[in-house]
Order: structure tokens, then sequence, then C-alpha cells
């Protein structure tokens, strides 16, 4: 009998002790919970900065590591860390920010990428940078700097994906960024003109998303 109550304090006990900061869990983009000092990564919670669980397992038994990505949905765009990360933002529920994970941040230029790898015709989607534009027509777009058509449209790489097809150059890039897109509620992305961070803006459409820098 007194084993059996040894037992079982030692079950309860176990049940409560705090999990080693280097435990991995399971986790989802619903339910992102994981210990504190590591973020949902493809499903797992990982320490932050270090590798990702892979679901592959490795001879031994243990799960193999693969590096970690800034985003659940997206792939690398150039050569220095810029990865394009696909969602929708909205300023009312998930900014566009929050698709940057992993110490990865909005880019607000284009200095890690260059012209042709931003323009290449087959990106899918159009990436929006944290950099607004101004202008009456999408070829003399530039920064936005105050005035007529401030924050109508947006810089960022690659093409609109939508009813129709609102990217285009511009013959006066922002930030080494060559590309715009308009505002445009039929084409699912509205856009605040008071408040000129891509934060306060719309994009209802998952096939584009935004642009991520490394840290």
């Amino acid at each position: 009998m007194r084993l059996a109550i040894l037992s079982l304090l030692c079950l309860l006990t176990a049940c409560f002790t705090e999990p080693p900061a280097d435990r991995v869990w399971r986790c989802s983009v619903e339910q992102p919970l994981c210990p504190e000092g590591q973020t949902c990564v493809n499903d797992w919670c990982a320490k932050d900065g270090i590798a990702t669980p892979d679901l592959a397992s490795s001879s031994d038994g243990m799960q193999d590591m693969s590096m970690v990505k800034p985003c659940a949905d997206g792939f690398p765009l150039g050569t220095q860390g810029v990865w394009a990360c696909r969602g929708k933002f909205s300023p009312t529920t998930s900014v566009a920010t929050a698709l940057c994970q992993n110490g990865y941040k909005l880019c607000a230029d284009g200095s890690r990428i260059t012209d042709a790898e931003c323009s290449n015709a087959t990106i899918k989607g159009f990436f929006f940078a944290d950099v607004p534009a101004q202008g009456s027509t999408g070829s003399v777009a530039k920064c936005a700097q105050g005035g007529v058509g401030n924050g109508s449209m947006w810089f960022g790489c690659g093409w609109y994906q939508g009813t129709r097809s609102p990217s285009e150059r511009t013959q006066l890039p922002c930030k080494n960024l060559p590309l715009i897109t308009y505002c445009d509620p039929l084409n699912n992305f509205t856009c605040n003109f008071t408040d000129l961070r891509l934060d306060a803006q719309k994009m209802d459409d998952a096939r584009n998303g935004v642009l991520c820098c490394p840290p």
C-alpha cells in the first residue's frame, strides 16, 4: 500500500514539473502554445533561433532537425535571406508583421534583393514590403511623401494574384523596390490612407503575402 502511494505521488509530481526548455512539443496555427523561449514552426515547438524538427526520423529513432524558416508557407527570394511569406493580413485580425516569424521582420527596403529576383515573372503572388507608395499611375509611383495618392499603392516583389492584375513596374523605384500593387477593395487589398504602416492595411487573398527579412 505504501509503495502504491509513493508511486502515485511520483506520477503526480512528474505531471506538474515544468518541461525542459529544449523539449519538443507539437503545436498548430490554431493553438500555437509553446514553452517560454520557443516558437511554433511547421507544427512543432522549437527553441528560438535554432533548428526546428522535421517529420522524418533518423536511423537512431531521433527526429532530424531542419533549419528554421521565417514562415509556415513561403519560399526564399534571392540569395541574401529574404523570404516571400504567403498569407492574409488585417489590422483587426492578424497583422502583416505576424507573417514573419523566428526573428524575421517585414522588409523595409529591397537592399537584400536584386531587381531581377524581385520582378521575376515566375513569382506567383505579390509580396509586400513595409514601403507605401503614391502617384497618379503605377508607372510614375514613388515613395509616399504625403499629398495626392498617398498610400494608394505599395511596393514589393512579384505579381499579385487576384481577379485583376494590379501589379506594375514603376519608373521610380523606392528603396530598391521596382514593383507596386494598387490598393483595390475589389481585388481584396484595402488600404488605410492615413496610417502608412503595412500593419494598418488589409489584404484578404492568401496567395499573396509579405517580404520577410532576416534580423
